[in-house]
């Protein structure tokens, strides 16, 4: 998958739960720090990008939020 790709559909999971703003930050700190180098997404590093957004959310709205955004992520990303 196409990096852009990934990161407009971590960015519509994120904004269902963060403000646009929080959701912002969050995909811009995960492009440069897990995916500067990449062009394309494989599915080792979405389920880690996915895992990693999902601690975010569980640490900061708790584990039933946190369940339901990874449903979400991981049905839209593959």
């Amino acid at each position: 998958m196409e990096k852009e790709k990934y990161l407009k559909i971590a960015m519509e999971s994120l904004s269902k739960v963060f403000s646009e703003a929080g959701a912002r930050a969050t995909i811009d700190v995960m492009a440069k720090l897990k995916l500067s180098a990449v062009s394309d997404v494989d599915q080792n590093l979405i389920n880690l990008c996915n895992s990693t957004l999902t601690e975010r959310v569980k640490m900061l709205k708790g584990d039933a939020i946190a369940v339901q955004f990874h449903k979400s992520i991981k049905a839209a990303s593959g």
